[in-house]
């Protein structure tokens, strides 16, 4: 496959919902997050469960940009697949950390712990498990469980990536010379979503995805979502 068809697969919301029921119904946890990976190593299209709204905004909103294991921070030299944050993080350097001072200790997390999803070696997804300090930090017990479960959703990643519905959607696509972040706004326009809350699901402003829509309609002809919908509906048929 090339650069293009390794971006997402093509319903990434369904992917994140059985990724989350399949770890959080099996794992403890306090809350948890999934989300995909754009070509920039940045964190998009989020979905979460159990975990307090406002906990998630403020990561968002202060404190991304330092956690350790964002994607474009952490030094992945061997393609770690479940990675434990306090493993990361020596203890003695976590009083100085603002990452732990400023947002871990007050929202109460014991530990967080990360898996990282590839196809054909690039990263393209990830999910996160917090645990409150009323839980105990996972043991090499529960990491083997996670390195399981992790090679499960990976392979079944990898399979909806080759599978036929995801190569018609990749060959529109490249048909229309649609770059990876306009690819991402069709994936979410089929879905029927509104610009707003496809602003949300790729943390950019309302007035980005207008500007993603006009581009995409231009390289299709079209004037409307119902359109793009439409001329993938026959694409596809």
């Amino acid at each position: 496959m090339n650069h293009t068809q390794l971006t997402t697969p093509s319903n990434p919301f369904a992917f994140q919902h059985e990724c989350l029921s399949l770890l959080t119904g099996t794992m403890p946890v306090s809350g948890a997050v999934a989300y995909m990976v754009d070509e920039r190593s940045k964190p998009v299209c989020y979905q979460i469960q159990k975990m307090q709204p406002n906990m998630h905004r403020d990561y968002l909103q202060s404190y991304q940009k330092i956690d350790p294991l964002y994607p474009g921070n952490f030094r992945d030299e061997q393609n770690a697949s479940v990675v434990k944050m306090n493993d990361l993080v020596p203890f003695h350097l976590r009083r100085t950390n603002p990452y732990y001072t400023d947002f871990i200790e007050p929202w109460d997390v014991q530990d967080i712990i990360e898996l990282f999803f590839r196809v054909d070696g690039r990263l393209i997804a990830g999910a996160a498990l917090v645990t409150s300090t009323q839980q105990p930090e996972y043991r090499s017990e529960e990491i083997k469980r996670l390195e399981s479960l992790h090679r499960f959703i990976e392979f079944s990643l990898e399979q909806s990536m080759q599978s036929p519905r995801q190569l018609k959607f990749d060959n529109f696509c490249d048909q229309y010379a649609l770059t990876a972040k306009e690819r991402m706004v069709v994936e979410l326009v089929t879905q029927g979503l509104p610009n707003k809350v496809i602003a949300t699901s790729l943390c950019c402003g309302l007035a980005t995805v207008k500007t993603h829509l006009q581009h995409i309609f231009a390289k299709l002809g079209v004037n409307s979502k119902a359109e793009i919908v439409s001329m993938l509906y026959l694409a596809n048929g």
